[in-house]
């Protein structure tokens, strides 16, 4: 994880509009020297599997520095429903679910902020599972479980809105590394994302604030 933040930073640094050379090494320490405040996203990015639209919903919790920088970890999963009719020992089934969830550790870094805009760059290494499910007898059945691996770069933009809330989207690839061979649907695919965060270090410093003025009276 912590080759992936040097190299995502060292990038993104490297391509902002300074004339004087930066140091990497120096660049790193100044960003991991601000303030550390807790992140909480939730995201829907829109994908497809073999050409179906499939939402994919991502719960995000990790820590900010400063107002560019965070790294955290994310659950994600398939949330809509594709079906298809697979086998299992020869035996047909009729209208199985398409399944994937991964959890992936993520990093964000802002590289283009000016008043409440923000424009920044977010990759995610996820390692996970996609299964084919099914109801028999009333039952919920998962066959066909196996492991997947991917990555997934993508670009974003973001409004803040009062400061408080950010909302905005992104567009970006997923690169499936390793696919489950029980299951013959394409997941590589393009995405895009629709994302809102609580910026909790404003809400942090606004609750400090009325409560001094609250003291002083």
């Amino acid at each position: 994880m912590r080759w992936l933040i040097i190299l995502v930073v060292g990038f993104v640094m490297r391509g902002e509009s300074h004339a004087q050379t930066i140091n990497l090494s120096d660049s790193l320490r100044e960003v991991f020297r601000q303030r550390i405040s807790p992140s909480f996203k939730f995201d829907t990015r829109n994908s497809f599997i073999t050409g179906n639209s499939a939402k994919v919903y991502g719960i995000k919790a990790g820590v900010r520095f400063g107002k560019r920088f965070s790294i955290g970890l994310g659950y994600n999963f398939i949330g809509t429903k594709l079906r298809e009719n697979t086998k299992l020992n020869d035996e047909e089934i009729q209208d199985a679910e398409i399944r994937m969830n991964y959890v992936a550790p993520y990093v964000d870094y802002g590289f283009f902020q000016r008043g409440p805009w923000e424009i920044g760059t977010s990759l995610q290494f996820g390692v996970g599972s996609s299964f084919h499910r099914y109801s028999e007898d009333g039952a919920q059945k998962i066959i066909h479980r196996g492991r997947v691996i991917l990555y997934e770069p993508l670009m974003s933009f973001e409004y803040k809105i009062f400061n408080l809330i950010g909302v905005g989207a992104g567009f970006g690839y997923r690169f499936m590394l390793k696919n489950n061979r029980a299951i013959e649907q394409q997941f590589t695919s393009p995405v895009y994302a629709l994302r809102a965060r609580l910026i909790f270090d404003e809400i942090y410093r606004r609750y400090k604030k009325s409560n001094s003025h609250t003291e002083e009276k």
